[in-house]
């Protein structure tokens, strides 16, 4: 998937009244850069290219991939779940309904395993690239941020070493948002409470992009050596998609989300249970008890067990000290509606190509 057109995002923050400003976007902090924290230069490690057959999974689903049913039941509160309507190419329809979220014999902050109900909603099917985070820079609608170590601008790697505040700017000046913290691991699970994306088998280098637990080191590095020359993250689709279509779900980078961190789900308490729950804080900004953020999904630096689909880990929004985390967006129905509106839009204006 490459990247959108730089212009769309300033059409869309214009031209869609229910979004947040992108003059709001544009305000919000950024990744600083620490005096302190010089980047090092290592020599990139070498890392082959992805194999034929992951190649050719890379613009393909899988053939296991969940069809979205026309009719949802409603959730015990009476909401009623919606059916998948249009919604832009570059992501997925998540059906609406129960999931399980969790895991009693997974670490504590995973507790307890729960039933959640969401409301249908969108996905990105990539981690937001690279290039697609610069466009958003040279648009003016997105902080200026990124890696710190030689060889991950790739134009298809996912951009890393953002904020949270970045991540949300870049998702609001494309109409649309961050996850939430159930929404991802349900895309994450698919319909049958998987540990892993594609199942209960282990991660291993030939379905994520993470660290060998054999070897100590990144995927692709023939030695093993001093960070961050262990491994880098490689560009998106490279491993095999998940249910709904989703790549990278498990390494390659951690993702931010849109809920603030509690220790368990227990000590959330209500804010995380029952339905589209938004934790602590319902999810808003003013949030005095919470200091840190959700990243999930494991990534390049880490052993298998990151990668699980149930694991969370807690880091400071304004994303110091600096880690490589990452991103995708998602988008309610309205959003994804929007959207499609908006682009087919700018297309009629932009006339018959040649």
């Amino acid at each position: 998937m490459g990247p959108k057109p730089a212009v769309a995002l300033a059409v869309l923050c214009i031209a869609s009244s229910g979004l947040v400003a992108c003059s709001d976007a544009q305000t919000r902090p950024s990744t600083p850069d620490p005096a302190d924290q010089v980047a090092p230069a290592p020599t990139p490690a070498p890392s082959p290219e992805p194999s034929d057959a992951h190649a050719a999974d890379a613009g393909e689903t899988s053939g296991e991939e969940i069809a979205a049913p026309d009719v949802l039941p409603a959730a015990p509160d009476g909401t009623p779940m919606l059916a998948c309507d249009a919604g832009p190419d570059e992501m997925s329809c998540i059906p609406g309904g129960a999931f399980i979220r969790g895991a009693d014999e997974g670490p504590e902050h995973a507790r307890p395993r729960a039933e959640i109900w969401l409301q249908t909603f969108w996905i990105d099917r990539n981690e937001v690239t690279y290039a697609q985070y610069k466009a958003c820079e040279k648009a003016g609608a997105c902080p200026k941020s990124g890696p710190q170590y030689l060889d991950f601008d790739r134009p298809q790697q996912p951009v890393n070493g953002v904020s949270w505040f970045d991540a949300r700017a870049y998702c609001v000046a494309q109409g649309k948002r961050l996850p939430t913290e159930s929404e991802w691991e349900k895309a994450a699970r698919g319909t049958d409470g998987r540990t892993y994306p594609w199942g209960e088998e282990e991660a291993t280098c030939e379905l994520a992009i993470i660290k060998t637990k054999e070897l100590g080191r990144g995927c692709g590095v023939k030695k093993a050596g001093e960070k961050p020359d262990t491994g880098r993250v490689w560009e998106i689709g490279s491993r095999p998609p998940t249910q709904y279509g989703l790549y990278d779900m498990a390494g390659n980078s951690f993702e931010w989300v849109n809920d603030w961190y509690s220790s368990s789900y227990a000590e959330c308490g209500d804010a995380c249970f029952g339905v589209n729950p938004r934790g602590p804080c319902d999810g808003e900004d003013d949030c005095t008890t919470h200091k840190h953020k959700v990243v999930r999904g494991g990534s390049w630096y880490w052993g298998p067990d990151r990668a699980m689909t149930y694991f969370r880990r807690p880091h400071v929004p304004r994303n110091e000290p600096f880690h490589h985390f990452g991103f995708r967006c998602a988008a309610d129905l309205e959003q994804a509606s929007r959207i499609v509106m908006v682009r087919a839009a700018d297309s009629d204006l932009a006339g018959p190509s040649e």
